[in-house]
């Protein structure tokens, strides 16, 4: 099967395990908000931010390792799994250390024994990430989708099982656990013939792969703190309760971008490495990798935002609808998100940790002062912060990153996505009008039909000289590979 052709094969798996995924967390969440209350997903939201952040430390940058060495020794590749694997065995009993700690920085006592249970996810999910990067690496998408999906959907099950007879917030726990041991287990019995794991560790051995991890790791660590700070500063000032519903909303505004991201992080690396070594095909996959993203995610921010409302009732219920402006607010922030995070791909493919590093430590000095002035006026202020935070790095990103790694220009750049941007503006609010016009004197539903339809007529007929140049180019693409 020729590359291309694996890329296509690739990017129908990938999204289809991505879309299962964001349909049953959506589900989970759904179903979880009319059993829970918001103290719950506070709670977990605060769990969660911790063991994100151990978790960059279990990995120590050896998937940017893995995917950056196509020359890798089975040595090697044993070493980095054990070092991996006994980081994330000394970060939980770390993590056990610091609960005490961590429970009273919040002071909620149900941390100390939230931490411990879900702390476990640290070891489990270790043991099987270097088995799925490598099957990254050989473009088998298949088998990781199928992997995906069925942890997905067997975790969905325990969670609405555990909810049901008043297990709490420990469904949310154990359900999460649950998802990360299938999906470990099956990622190792399906790949350790063809990769095994000896029992050898060297450290220094692989020293000259360490530095280029460590830069990945550093970057990643600041990064972190950087993207929740809005996270702690809202649990430890507002409490457990407010975080809950800025957390929910949040995660309903990522769940495009982890729909999206993956696959562009899963497909577009492996093939931008191949290409490598040939700048005018590298630098213009690149540029239609950033198009594809933003007339995928543009639409779809822009249609959450006008039905703000409208989503909040049905996947949260009532007491969630006051939350409509601020995520409508943060749909800026993740339509500019889905943009920057395709773009960082470049750190991974060019292996310029170096530079991603340098770009994330501005990051952390700039993005808490929006954070903290938005902080003033609650979950609304923090909410617009981020937005014009977003807005500012998105052609930052460009100066600081991408025109010294590679040659494209800031109008090569800017005009992958501006004129897409530009369009679905007009569609909004052409949206916005109607709804406002309509809704006096016709059914809401009847309304909203006619919001979409005009929606959908504005942006894909604007867009429909994007839309054939993209289906021109597949299929010249696949017929030169037949």
């Amino acid at each position: 099967m020729s590359l291309v052709k694996k890329a296509v094969f690739g990017t129908s798996w990938t999204a289809g395990s991505m879309v299962v995924q964001v349909v049953v967390q959506l589900l989970r969440l759904s179903i979880l908000t009319r059993f829970l209350s918001k103290t719950d997903f506070g709670l977990v939201a605060i769990v969660t931010l911790v063991l994100g952040f151990t978790h960059i430390f279990t990995d120590l940058g050896i998937s940017t390792v893995l995917f950056s060495r196509n020359d890798i020794t089975k040595k090697e590749y044993s070493s980095l799994y054990w070092v991996s694997f006994l980081s994330g065995v000394f970060l939980y009993l770390l993590l056990l250390l610091f609960t005490p700690l961590i429970a009273g920085f919040y002071d909620l006592n149900e941390l100390r024994s939230l931490i411990p249970v879900m702390g476990l996810d640290l070891i489990i999910a270790t043991a099987g990430r270097q088995f799925k990067v490598f099957k990254q690496k050989e473009l088998r998408f298949k088998e990781i989708a199928i992997i995906e999906i069925i942890a997905a959907l067997v975790s969905l099950g325990l969670a609405v099982y555990l909810a049901a007879n008043n297990y709490g917030v420990y469904s949310l726990v154990y359900s999460t656990i649950l998802n990360s041991l299938l999906s470990s287990t099956l990622l190792i019995l399906t790949s350790i013939q063809s990769h095994p794991i000896s029992f050898y560790l060297n450290i220094k051995e692989n020293k000259s792969l360490y530095k280029v991890g460590l830069y990945q790791t550093g970057a990643q660590i600041l990064d972190f703190v950087s993207s929740q700070l809005d996270i702690i500063i809202i649990g430890k000032i507002m409490g457990p309760a407010d975080l809950g519903v800025y957390n929910l909303i949040k995660q309903l505004v990522l769940r495009p971008y982890s729909l999206l991201n993956p696959i562009i992080q899963n497909v577009g690396i492996p093939i931008l490495v191949k290409l490598r070594n040939d700048a005018r095909e590298f630098n213009a996959l690149f540029l239609r990798l950033l198009k594809a993203v933003g007339f995928i995610s543009f639409p779809v921010y822009a249609l959450i935002a006008l039905f703000a409302q409208e989503v909040l009732l049905i996947l949260y219920g009532k007491s969630y609808v006051t939350a409509a402006l601020p995520l409508q607010v943060l749909c800026i922030w993740g339509g500019v998100m889905s943009l920057l995070g395709s773009a960082s791909i470049l750190v991974i493919v060019t292996g310029k940790t170096n530079l991603g590093f340098n770009w994330t430590i501005f990051r952390v000095i700039t993005n808490p002062v929006f954070v903290m002035i938005g902080g003033i006026w609650g979950v609304l202020g923090i909410s617009v912060g981020q937005a014009i935070c977003i807005v500012s790095f998105l052609f930052l990103y460009w100066f600081f990153f991408i025109k010294r790694v590679v040659n494209i220009s800031l109008k090569s750049y800017s005009s992958s996505f501006l004129s897409l941007l530009a369009i679905t503006c007009l569609a909004f609010i052409a949206g916005i009008f109607i709804k406002m016009m309509a809704g006096n004197w016709m059914n809401e539903y009847v309304a909203d039909t006619i919001v979409l339809f005009v929606f959908g007529l504005i942006y894909l007929g604007l867009n429909k000289s994007f839309l054939q140049e993209s289906y021109s180019l597949f299929a010249a693409r696949s017929g030169n590979t037949k």
